[in-house]
């Protein structure tokens, strides 16, 4: 093997999060980085972008205008380029499609310096100062790691024993790209996920089925909270007062903020009912659609070519069944680190939920030297809050993570005068009151 020459900084993983990070880094010659991807190309969750899917974020939290607007991997850039601008503005789109922004981080991510595609990494380690990652029998050397391998599919312990070409993860569908025709469907989950898959599957977007069971756990079809003063939520002064709560009050927040990330849009939630009425009293169909909320799927049986599914209501506890052809578990996805870190997890601190103690600049609690950092992203929902999974504030993250590599403020990210006062200043700087200017009386 032969050794490069020491790096700045590695990262593991090239999903929107690292990408946003290698876009602020490539323009910045004092920050020498490399960012590995397995994956031969740049994808971003392909077996969900159906072709109405659309983003719950706006266009301008890409990867780099949140802190960097003139940056070249910017959104707006990317139309430039793509030589269609105009008709975008014309369009009077403020969210797009998935495929749409998937199709401008493979646009940036295939024409950045310091990235590497086909290019798995199959060990790290630590010796004399620094992270050794080794990909395709090479080996690196870097100051610091930032971890970026994604999520992983959740999958109900119920239906574990059943999964393959007729019980999958809505994360596969397109590439399974079902054929439903006069199959029984039955869609487990209530998210935007869920919603996604239901309005493709009822139009018809993979044969028309015989009958689709929407069900979900929720008590309702719950839509997104998108109201103005929710997004002071998704700011950075809101998450830097955040991360400073006692976490029993971190875990309730987040909690009882679940809808202003995981609802479901209006457009898709008006889109959806919209032809549900056509269907049921314009057009009076026949019955071929059920959509039951506050039911919790329990247990999974194999019936003939098929399943039955025991449900629980969530209110009375009655038992009921639902039978399907093919089952499409929209269920989210569950946090997991890659085996090549393997070596060093042992040194990685966790709090009870297993998950790495973060710190304010996103690096994990380890027994190693201060000077080697490993920074996680997309894995402090319960030390930074809600929008931890979320886009809105990857370019800030990102920010925060160069400029704490760097040691000094690359990128401008003090704090804006907000229109709410979350009034957190002081839990977490008391010895500097905020002051604050009474009212009149």
């Amino acid at each position: 093997m032969s050794t490069n020459n020491q790096l700045d900084l590695i990262g593991v993983g090239i999903g929107p999060f690292n990408l946003s990070i290698a876009a602020l880094s490539a323009t910045k010659p004092q920050l020498s980085s490399l960012f590995f991807e397995k994956k031969e190309e740049f994808a971003w969750h392909p077996g969900l972008l159906l072709k109405d899917s659309k983003m719950q974020t706006s266009f301008l939290k890409d990867l780099v205008t949140g802190v960097d607007p003139t940056n070249p991997y910017s959104f707006l850039n990317y139309l430039v380029c793509q030589h269609k601008l105009h008709p975008f503005m014309a369009s009077g789109q403020t969210v797009i499609s998935r495929l749409e922004f998937s199709d401008y981080m493979a646009w940036a991510a295939h024409q950045m310096p310091n990235t590497r595609f086909n290019s798995p990494v199959e060990a790290i380690d630590y010796h004399d100062g620094a992270f050794v990652v080794t990909s395709k029998g090479q080996e690196y050397r870097s100051q610091h790691l930032v971890m970026g391998t994604g999520t992983l599919p959740y999958t109900p312990k119920c239906v574990e024993g059943f999964m393959g070409s007729q019980c999958f993860h809505a994360s596969e569908l397109a590439l399974h790209n079902p054929d439903l025709t006069n199959k029984r469907v039955a869609i487990i989950g209530g998210g935007q996920t869920g919603a996604d898959v239901f309005q493709h599957v009822f139009d018809n977007s993979f044969g028309k089925p015989a009958f689709i069971n929407w069900v979900s756990r929720r008590p309702n079809i719950e839509s997104l909270d998108e109201g103005c003063f929710t997004d002071e939520y998704f700011m950075p002064d809101y998450v830097n007062g955040f991360y400073h709560l006692d976490q029993n009050k971190k875990d309730r927040e987040v909690s009882r903020q679940k809808l202003t990330s995981d609802g479901i849009t209006t457009e898709c939630l008006k889109g959806i009912y919209q032809r549900l009425y056509h269907d049921k009293y314009v057009l009076r169909e026949p019955n071929w659609w059920s959509i039951q909320p506050n039911q919790t799927l329990v247990e999974v049986d194999k019936t003939g070519g098929g399943f039955r599914m025991q449900l629980t209501h969530g209110l009375t506890g009655a038992t009921s069944f639902v039978d399907a052809d093919v089952v499409i578990l929209c269920t989210g996805f569950k946090r997991g680190l890659p085996n090549c870190l393997a070596k060093l997890m042992p040194q990685v601190e966790t709090d009870a939920s297993g998950q790495a103690i973060l710190s304010e600049d996103y690096a994990a609690k380890w027994q190693g030297s201060n000077n080697n950092r490993i920074y996680m992203v997309n894995a402090g929902t319960r030390s930074h809050g809600i929008v931890e999974p979320q886009l809105s504030l990857a370019a800030w993250r990102a920010a925060k993570i160069i400029n704490n590599i760097c040691d000094e403020q690359i990128y401008d990210i003090s704090e804006s005068n907000h229109v709410l006062d979350w009034g957190l200043f002081e839990e977490h700087n008391p010895s500097q009151p905020e002051q604050r200017m009474s009212a009149m009386p």
